[in-house]
């Protein structure tokens, strides 16, 4: 009886752990074929967020979403490149893509005006999306 015991917990952990490494190690997706929550302009998503951070976390947080603006600056990070839309004097919309999700010919310059989908993770300073791409 003993042993059934010690099989069936030796399984269940065996379970855990091949999903705790595949969690770890599985392939990085985008949000391309994912339809979006919601469209915003890059001023509205962020005044949404600066007037009432708790409420906008609740609806935005962890969702798509589709914003367009004004790049107001590019970053390389690393495998990641990071591009701001201006939305007001102290703060916009930061959106990270992975590198090897952009096209080749794909160059961000500031002014550029642009449409981008990504998922929200909130605010800080600036309202953050992340896995996003270029809408065509």
């Amino acid at each position: 009886m003993r042993k059934k015991y010690f099989f069936g917990i030796g399984i269940v952990l065996l379970v855990l752990a091949i999903l705790g490494i595949y969690s770890v190690f599985k392939p990085h997706q985008n949000v391309e074929g994912e339809r979006p929550a919601a469209n915003f302009s890059a001023r509205d998503l962020y005044n949404e967020f600066q007037q009432n951070e708790t409420v906008a976390d609740k609806k935005w947080v962890g969702k798509v979403l589709e914003v367009k603006g004004v790049i107001s600056s590019v970053t390389d990070v690393g495998k990641y490149e990071s591009v701001n839309l201006t939305a007001a004097s102290d703060g916009g919309i930061n959106c990270s893509f992975l590198k090897k999700d952009l096209d080749a010919d794909s160059r961000f310059r500031k002014g550029d005006s642009i449409i981008i989908k990504g998922k929200c993770t909130g605010f800080l300073m600036d309202v953050n999306l992340v896995d996003c791409v270029v809408k065509k």
